[in-house]
């Protein structure tokens, strides 16, 4: 599953959703933020503080150990910082728009398919399918 990651929560809770329904899908969080420390270590610590306060709630599930390879942190593709736009993410981000599959941001989701498309196309994402969450970019971009 890949998506665009500009403050980690959505990388996080994809992280934990897949693995308290026992998913080994893995997480490619495209990293469009260069102001935050964005890494794997640092988007899978809210993971275990969220399944802990689930936990104290009253949900009553097995303990799901992290696996390392759960999600992995990219930034090949933020060019020179948040809110620029990048070639790749231009050119990805027309490819949506004249193939009619959906309109993207330049900021957050062009990039992030960019590097779907990059990934894909070197082997990195592996020979299962992949899932791109169009997260729509920034909330106030819309």
């Amino acid at each position: 599953m890949v998506t665009a990651v500009g403050s980690g929560g959505t990388a996080a809770g994809l992280t934990l959703g897949l693995r308290l329904a026992g998913l080994r899908t893995r997480v490619v969080g495209v990293v469009v933020n260069d102001t935050l420390r964005l890494d794997d270590r640092a988007v899978v610590a809210p993971t275990d503080r969220a399944e802990s306060l689930l936990r104290r709630r009253g949900a009553n599930h097995p303990r799901t150990p992290f696996v390392p390879d759960a999600v992995t942190m990219v930034r090949d593709w933020l060019g020179p910082g948040y809110g620029h736009t990048t070639p790749a993410g231009v050119r990805a981000q027309r490819l949506a728009s004249e193939s009619g599959l959906t309109e993207l941001d330049p900021v957050y989701t062009a990039k992030a398919l960019a590097a779907l498309l990059a990934m894909a196309a070197d082997g990195r994402l592996g020979t299962g399918p992949v899932l791109f969450l169009h997260t729509h970019g920034p909330r106030d971009a819309f």
